[in-house]
């Protein structure tokens, strides 16, 4: 019987906490409702982290720009929480540098930039930034225009792969006795005499079994979709999607060794590019997602210019062109509407409210997704009482430090997989061979990690493989079209498609390639 059969057939067990929704969010809540002892369930409509959670700039980061927007009280819990991640996940969450260029024309700007980084410091408690002439901003960051170049700033945040980090944590959550499904689509909420939520009854998405599953606390958390859940319990709409947007080079064709932020002439929004991955990221926009939220989001011409912009006007040298463009992605943030004008100075507090019995959480930001569940969990608390007075939250063990690997893997490579793989990273590499250490084409990625998820990080479709569990389909060229062959070899087996099915999977993610992340999009950019 499959992990998922098994699972399926616990759902009629009575439940502490159903979570509904498989981002970084209701992950967060598994984990911890998972570490005090409850019985605790969550259902995801499509795969873990299909939505925001794998599409999010990629970077843990302690809000500076909300320090200047004056939301204190989001920086300090930025800063704490990107320090935490930094010691618990070391090869999944790395420190980045962030070079601010600054020029004759904004010497002001560097200033009070100056002034910010100095607080910025001072939450973190230790000196993170310094000043740079221009002749070292030059060597730091090649390609950068000259003309007017004054001076420069950098200073410390990290980088992350969203959606590995999302798995991290689910895993943690299972290894403490939750349960975690995906593809299981919660179509209605019940509730009881009173009119208080009590349950959902749920839709298996592949077999398109249904089932009553009842909880003593049900947690909305379906980030920028809570809303067509609260509809069920008769509340109006409070989110306001908005999208970010993403371009993603070749490192060869624009290098650089850190992250170069910069403040584009149209309306001052920060703009960054860094390496991730083995390839350059450029993002992000922030604009109104008009589109159909159960439609896969796509970057839009108007944004693909925008960006070019200001690429165009910081980095001449290179001579970018959308025909350059190996991929591009696009998120939409759950974002609370306040009624602002300028979609950017919308707050990105979280929030957490009861409906009707519903539990509701919602907004903030990758970094302080922790912050989220401890607040969702104290809310469940009034009502369930757990097991467990020790909650065992910590990202990092022991296990995931020093292994013996079978087979020749540098010391990067190791530490970016002993991140990924957490506690299971001691039986990950007791399953490598020397054919599964061999890096896939110029990426970080190498082929056990592929054989891993299909064997046990449930795989529904050939997209939750490409772009979740690894993220091939967006670093490699036409979606890493190229080792589909070899991925047949690799992985049908495991994944128990005959040839058929395999045909359909690829044909359905070329498709869904086309529309949500091929650089065609970028057509009419000049």
């Amino acid at each position: 019987m499959t992990s998922r059969v098994k699972k399926w057939r616990s759902l009629n067990e009575p439940w502490d906490v159903i979570v509904i929704g498989g981002g970084i969010t209701g992950a967060g809540i598994l984990r911890k409702a998972a570490s005090l002892g409850l019985k605790c369930l969550l259902l995801e409509k499509r795969d873990f982290s299909w939505g925001t959670s794998s599409r999010s700039g990629k970077l843990v980061h302690g809000g500076l720009r909300y320090l200047k927007q004056g939301q204190i009280k989001t920086t300090y819990q930025s800063v704490s929480e990107r320090e935490k991640l930094l010691r618990e996940c070391e090869g999944l969450v790395d420190p980045l540098g962030i070079l601010i260029p600054f020029y004759d024309d904004d010497r002001l700007g560097s200033f009070v930039l100056q002034a910010g980084l100095t607080v910025y410091d001072m939450i973190a408690m230790r000196r993170n930034h310094r000043k740079y002439d221009s002749a070292n901003v030059s060597m730091l960051a090649p390609g950068l225009r000259q003309t007017g170049l004054s001076n420069g700033l950098q200073y410390y945040d990290a980088r992350t792969d969203d959606s590995r980090l999302v798995l991290r944590v689910l895993r943690e959550a299972e290894h403490q006795g939750g349960v975690a499904i995906n593809y299981a689509a919660v179509e209605k909420l019940t509730k009881d005499q009173g009119g208080e939520v009590n349950g959902v009854v749920v839709k298996d998405v592949v077999t398109g079994q249904v089932s009553e599953v009842n909880g003593k606390v049900i947690v909305n958390a379906t980030g920028v979709w809570v809303d067509q859940l609260r509809k069920q319990v008769g509340e109006s709409p409070k989110m306001r999607p908005l999208r970010g947007s993403h371009l993603i080079f070749p490192h060869w064709r624009f290098p650089l060794s850190q992250a170069v932020s910069f403040a584009h002439k149209k309306d001052g929004r920060y703009i960054y590019a860094f390496p991730w991955e083995g390839v350059t990221l450029v993002g992000t926009t922030d604009i109104d997602h008009h589109q159909s939220l159960d439609e896969e989001p796509g970057i839009s011409v108007e944004e693909g210019k925008y960006l070019f912009e200001s690429l165009d006007e910081m980095f001449p040298a290179y001579n970018l062109k959308p025909e350059d463009v190996i991929s591009t992605f696009a998120g939409i943030r759950p974002v609370v509407d306040t009624g602002k004008e300028d979609p950017s100075k919308e707050s990105r507090d979280h929030c957490v409210w009861t409906e009707h019995g519903l539990l509701t959480v919602t907004g903030g930001k990758l970094t302080t997704f922790d912050i989220l569940a401890k607040e969702a969990i104290n809310k469940v608390l009034k009502v369930v009482t757990p097991s467990s007075t020790l909650a065992t939250n910590d990202l990092s063990t022991d296990e995931s430090k020093a292994v013996d690997v079978k087979c020749n893997l540098n010391d990067t490579i190791s530490r970016r997989l002993s991140g990924r793989y957490g506690h299971e990273w001691s039986t990950f590499a007791d399953e490598l061979d020397q054919s599964g250490c061999e890096l896939i084409l110029d990426s970080n990625t190498i082929w056990a990690e592929l054989r891993w998820a299909a064997k046990y990080e449930s795989i529904v479709h050939l997209d939750d493989l490409l772009l979740r569990r690894v993220r091939l389909g967006v670093i490699l060229p036409e979606g890493a079209i190229s080792i589909l062959e070899r991925l047949k070899v690799e992985v049908q087996s495991l994944l128990d498609w005959d040839d058929e099915r395999w045909d359909d999977e690829v044909a359905r993610y070329k498709k869904l390639w086309k529309q949500g992340y091929s650089p065609d999009l970028l057509r009419e950019v000049k």
